[in-house]
């Protein structure tokens, strides 16, 4: 049987960055612990001018190559993708042992869609690193898009030997499978595992409406599930425009309590207000900058970027309670958003809300291991002091 459709990746597959710590205080390290200590509470600005000053002071190679891989991190978070690929291969020259560089640098060209030159440093990795599972999954994907299925499904399966409880993982060894084997009962059988096991892991039900409806022409069963998905992960979500026209398309009828995704949003008008909105909270304009964020969510509701920068700003003022606000809605649209998972964690530490903290830190653990644990180290000590 001929299938015309290909079921789409959901959005699951994770950026798990490496974090270096320096000590000292000879010349240039005064201003990297410095940088390091704005991007703790959450000043990725005032991070970035200090990391940049650090490093032009630092002699050292190895010190240098730990700084421009931080610097590369903070750039990624600020949205600056190009510049923070520079800076994680410039990391990557000045010292052939930082293995944490090298997988920010393909993860960067990854997205950056320059697939061959990332094979080329995951496999790197890979070569001193064999149970690097992140790098492993990320061949996976990679083998994904070129619809080379065995092998896909070959590395995905080998990643989570080392990390057996990611459901983004397992989500695409499901996608691998369905097409490495022409049937859906094992993918379907995966799919609704993950449900199970992670409720608010959105993407495992979008994948099992599409193999309804695309593969199995089971508009009951799709119905059901896309419904489910719009539920779960709410109208702003990557896949919310497609699940509510399938509705439609199936016979069902959308949430009427729940406007449908507009076809007016401007994407255009709300990524130049959340870059005038970065421009103020660099200048520590942050209640202006909170208004920009404001305007740009007006423009397009789905920018979880101007949520996640409000919710920066917020923390700036100490304003922790509309900080975590703000990233809580950052996360109905993109469950998978570390970034703002930990902004989440951390503002709930700020109020002393040690439990919801811990929860958020746990939840972070499972998809970014080294953000999470350094993270619930954080709220262990603090609730010490």
């Amino acid at each position: 049987m001929k299938h015309r459709k290909s079921v789409l990746i959901g959005s699951g597959i994770f950026l798990l960055l490496t974090f270096f710590f320096g000590c000292g205080e000879r010349s240039g390290e005064k201003e990297y612990n410095k940088g390091m200590a704005s991007w703790k509470n959450g000043d990725l600005v005032r991070a970035q001018g200090q990391l940049e000053k650090a490093i032009r002071k630092l002699s050292g190679k190895e010190k240098r190559s730990e700084a421009n891989n931080q610097l590369g991190i903070i750039l990624w978070n600020l949205g600056k993708h190009d510049q923070a690929a520079e800076k994680f291969g410039e990391s990557c020259r000045l010292s052939d042992e930082l293995s944490g560089a090298n997988l920010n640098l393909g993860i960067a060209l990854f997205h950056a869609d320059q697939l061959e030159q990332a094979e080329f440093e995951f496999t790197k990795i890979l070569n001193d690193q064999p149970s690097n599972s992140t790098a492993r999954s990320f061949l996976g994907i990679i083998q994904m898009q070129r619809k080379n299925w065995a092998s896909a499904s070959k590395e995905i399966t080998a990643s989570l030997r080392t990390t057996p409880n990611n459901p983004a993982r397992q989500n695409a060894l499901a996608l691998a499978e369905l097409h490495l084997n022409g049937g859906s009962t094992a993918a379907i059988k995966r799919l609704e595992q993950i449900v199970i096991a992670y409720p608010d892991y959105a993407p495992a039900l979008y994948n099992l409406a599409l193999i309804q409806d695309q593969w199995l022409h089971n508009s009951s069963a799709a119905l059901r599930r896309y419904k489910q998905y719009l539920a779960k992960a709410g109208t702003d979500a990557l896949q919310s425009t497609v699940a509510e026209q399938a509705i439609v398309r199936l016979g069902g009828k959308t949430d009427p309590a729940r406007p449908t995704t507009s076809a007016q949003h401007n994407p255009d008008k709300a990524s130049r207000l959340i870059a005038a909105g970065s421009k103020l909270h660099a200048a520590k304009k942050y209640n202006a900058a909170v208004k920009q964020y404001e305007q740009a969510l007006r423009a397009d509701p789905t920018q979880k970027t101007a949520h996640y920068n409000m919710g920066l700003s917020y923390y700036a003022l100490k304003d922790y309670s509309q900080a975590a606000q703000a990233c809580l809605d950052a996360l109905k649209i993109d469950p998978s958003f570390t970034d703002a998972r930990y902004m989440l964690s951390l503002s709930y530490s700020q109020q002393g809300q040690w439990s919801y903290a811990e929860r958020e830190a746990k939840t972070l653990k499972e998809t970014d291991p080294t953000r999470g644990k350094s993270m619930l180290k954080y709220i262990s000590g603090a609730q010490k002091r």
